[in-house]
């Protein structure tokens, strides 16, 4: 094609360049929406029907081809979306007979059914990792290069307080992220159990004064304390694990007692 006899200069005028851009914006937009649309679908998908269980149409114009994730240090391949399906047996039953209806925990310990706000997600049963392949995550007493400032109240050695005011254990040691330089975890010497659980940093409060330091945590009672899913090792905890403890405080906020599911009014 011969551009010789081509006005540059005067190209716009012959065309609606804003409205040429304006159309562009749209197709790209369009794309967009479909891509993210997609994206949105590598995970939680077939859905599956809460009566009888069958497979929704998961809709094959959205469902995105399978991306392969290379996982770091040696942990192998994973695709998505593998279609894979909800194997676990959930302890829950509606509350009404008809759709939509509200589901309630049927286990002996709501906190560990996994449902509502204690749901947790299966993630891999190793754990978190530094950059050199060591745990991320671990006690004070084997991470010695970490210490609480002695400014600081130290929580080690002092009660932990539940919400009903009960007194569920001692506080043994301190977990670090040594990533980050920061607590996640308490390890609690439960009273009378004979057993040390963690308690996440972020569900409990240190308080200090004349009297002393404890830890209050608003989440469970001072008996569910002993309950609390255990980790396979003493010095380290699964990224699985750091799930199931989550979820075990968060769904103490709901049904630690019985009056937590009701409302305010």
């Amino acid at each position: 094609m011969d551009f010789s006899q081509f006005d540059f200069v005067n190209f716009t005028s012959y065309i609606d360049l804003a409205q040429v851009l304006l159309y562009v914006f749209w197709i790209f937009f369009a794309f967009l929406l479909f891509y993210i649309q997609q994206e949105t679908r590598r995970e939680g998908y077939p859905l599956e029907s809460d009566e009888s269980g069958a497979v929704y149409n998961h809709g094959a114009v959205f469902m995105p081809d399978p991306k392969t994730f290379k996982l770091p240090h040696g942990h192998g391949e994973v695709s998505y979306p593998d279609y894979k399906r909800e194997t676990r047996e959930l302890k829950l039953a509606p509350t009404e007979p008809w759709s939509g209806a509200s589901k309630v925990p049927t286990g002996e310990n709501p906190l560990l059914d996994g449902v509502g706000p204690g749901a947790w997600a299966e993630r891999a049963d190793v754990p978190d990792q530094l950059w050199s392949g060591a745990a991320k995550i671990k006690p004070m007493r084997v991470a010695d290069a970490f210490a609480i400032p002695s400014g600081d109240p130290n929580p080690i050695g002092n009660p932990v307080v539940g919400c009903d005011g009960a007194v569920g254990g001692t506080v043994v040691d301190a977990w670090v992220d040594q990533a980050e330089s920061v607590i996640r975890y308490y390890e609690i010497e439960v009273a009378g159990a004979g057993r040390n659980v963690l308690l996440p940093a972020n569900f409990a409060v240190v308080r200090s004064n004349r009297l002393g330091t404890k830890l209050y945590v608003h989440a469970v009672t001072g008996a569910q304390f002993a309950d609390v899913p255990l980790t396979k090792s003493e010095d380290e905890i699964t990224m699985l694990e750091e799930e199931k403890i989550m979820g075990y405080y968060g769904a103490g906020y709901f049904y630690a007692t019985p009056n937590r599911a009701e409302s305010i009014f």
